[in-house]
């Protein structure tokens, strides 16, 4: 009886390995919810099949509904591989001792406009003000916080989807400013409308990431793949929603301290 009970044992611990095994083989990809789950599978697959073939490991898109869903997931370490903000990236780094591999070229600098006459010349003019912006968790809305350091003197933030929306919401009267990147202002209609000055941090753009569970053969493989041209040409409609050609190399050190802008989210801190 015994015998068979180290036999089964054996076998239950020996099925547990090849899961184990299994699982590393399993790349478990996800992306800051921007667009649809259906959106998302249509324009990461052909991407995450070309990574599979590189590296030998199977790439699964495990797309997010939503924001509180994916920030559950990213504080769970359930991602292996994520797509997102440069200010998740740093909390992977710094939390997480995730790595980014690659990144879109350029950065995200945010501005503050708001309607010519408005007699508000500066940030702190805009204590409990309405401010129109992205929902939190979006890097712009989370940078424009991250000046508030006290909850009771930040202003109210109205929820808005776009950025065109978001100069209606402004030029409408509903709120006293707005927070955009400095790149969407330039192509604006700026009639009646003027900055704050302030000068805010610019962020590289959104960002690859590997979590530290991948091995870092795999990862040297992934990140050589994404700025490689087969990677550029078969990630080219992805490019194109960002209005990009390519993509580069991440360097760690540009992310050090942007994970303090999630720490107003719940589960951040």
């Amino acid at each position: 009886m015994r015998k068979w009970m180290s036999v089964g044992l054996l076998v239950v611990l020996g099925l547990s390995q090849a899961e184990t095994v299994l699982a590393r083989d399993e790349i478990i990809f996800s992306t800051a919810p921007t667009q649809s789950p259906e959106q998302t599978n249509k324009l990461y697959t052909p991407l995450l099949n070309y990574l599979s073939q590189v590296t030998g490991k199977q790439f699964i898109i495990q797309p997010a509904k939503n924001y509180l869903e994916y920030n559950n997931g990213t504080l769970q370490n359930a991602y292996d591989m994520v797509f997102d903000g440069p200010h998740y990236t740093g909390w992977r780094m710094e939390r997480q001792g995730a790595v980014p591999v690659a990144r879109l070229p350029g950065t995200i600098t945010i501005v503050v406009a708001v309607r010519e006459d408005s007699n508000i010349q500066r940030l702190d003019d805009l204590i409990g003000r309405n401010i129109c912006a992205f929902s939190s968790p979006n890097m712009l809305t989370m940078d424009f916080l991250n000046y508030f350091r006290n909850p009771v003197r930040q202003p109210v933030m109205l929820r808005v989807e776009g950025f065109k929306q978001i100069i209606e919401c402004l030029k409408s009267g509903k709120g006293d400013a707005a927070v955009l990147r400095d790149t969407v202002w330039a192509k604006q209609d700026q009639t009646g409308l003027r900055l704050i000055s302030h000068e805010f941090r610019s962020h590289p753009e959104r960002t690859f990431s590997v979590a530290s569970s991948v091995a870092p053969e795999v990862r040297e493989r992934i990140a050589a793949a994404l700025v490689s041209e087969e990677g550029s040409r078969v990630a080219a409609p992805l490019l194109e929603v960002f209005k990009k050609e390519r993509f580069i190399a991440a360097d760690p050190e540009i992310y050090r301290g942007l994970g303090e802008l999630l720490t107003p989210v719940w589960g951040f801190q």
